[in-house]
């Protein structure tokens, strides 16, 4: 079960946050992907986190779950959430997991506050997702929804809450707009139910903070990735159509630190899912004498 706690930040704001694993195990902030919540972690698992030895730390953003909205953001203003954050659990350096629309704000840290970072982490990582050849490449309900986005923000709260609530039908009934690798995923006992969580709780406050979190992904990001001069780990699968493989090929060609894994069967969900010992490694690769990899169940 998460361990829950939140915290009151400089501006007033009170940033809420969820912690998995165990709290003996190497800290990791967890950022969970767009349209989603500090319940993200429950796709993997109390079990699988305490068995590769982590400590997640998993906020909400601005707006989403309980914490508060924070006016104006952009990705470059996360830093000096997750900073206070770590200051308020006595936590010196750490490493960060971002995942989905997470991984941008991975990239934010790494060019902010790399020097509290052992690693950094990026999985199913999305970036700027307006580029004409970039949704050509997407199914039509992600083309339609980053559309919404960019153009019609007013109309995206209705088109949000439709996808919420088709996240309480049987799973059946997205096989038809699922890569073949997440359908797998999904089935995995109790993950559907975890991911409808986890979203519908992004929408606690309603839609406003969800809006603003997806508007990231189509305006400048705030952040340069030249700035980043730490190594940055990527995993992605080739079969991804949420963010194309081509996207973040094009994207990693600026980060000459970025370390590309791609798995050639895997899609969005399922790299996360099906790949969790490599990404846990990752996490743990700078920790001398100690072996990053899980113990057998």
């Amino acid at each position: 079960m998460a361990i829950e706690g939140n915290v009151s930040l400089a501006d007033g704001r009170t940033m809420t946050f969820a912690q998995f694993g165990t709290l003996e195990g190497n800290p990791v902030f967890y950022f969970h992907g767009t349209l989603s919540s500090r319940l993200e972690p429950l796709l993997i698992g109390d079990e699988t986190f305490a068995r590769c030895g982590l400590r997640i730390i998993a906020p909400d953003r601005p707006g989403m779950g309980r914490s508060s909205f924070q006016p104006h953001r952009n990705v470059s203003h996360w830093p000096v959430d997750v900073a206070a954050l770590a200051d308020a659990l006595g936590i010196g350096t750490f490493s960060v997991l971002g995942y989905s629309g997470g991984g941008a704000y991975a990239a934010a840290c790494a060019a902010r506050i790399a020097e509290r970072l052992r690693n950094v982490v990026i999985v199913s990582g999305a970036w700027r997702l307006d580029a004409p050849h970039t949704l050509a490449a997407m199914p039509w309900i992600n083309r339609f929804t980053w559309a919404l986005a960019k153009w019609a923000p007013l109309l995206l709260p209705a088109w949000i809450k439709g996808m919420s609530s088709s996240m309480h039908g049987d799973l059946a009934q997205l096989k038809h707009y699922l890569q073949p690798a997440d359908y797998d995923a999904f089935e995995n006992a109790g993950r559907y139910e975890a991911f409808g969580y986890a979203l519908r709780e992004s929408l606690r406050q309603g839609a406003r903070g969800a809006v603003w979190d997806m508007r990231m992904h189509v305006h400048p990001l705030g952040i340069r990735l030249q700035d980043i001069g730490i190594p940055v780990h990527v995993f992605h699968g080739a079969k991804d159509l949420n963010v194309p493989i081509a996207l973040v090929r094009e994207t990693l060609a600026g980060l000459p630190t970025a370390e590309l894994v791609v798995y050639p069967y895997d899609a969005h969900l399922s790299t996360l899912c099906n790949h969790f010992e490599e990404i846990a490694a990752a996490l743990l690769r700078d920790r001398p004498g100690t072996d990053a990899h899980c113990l057998p169940p």
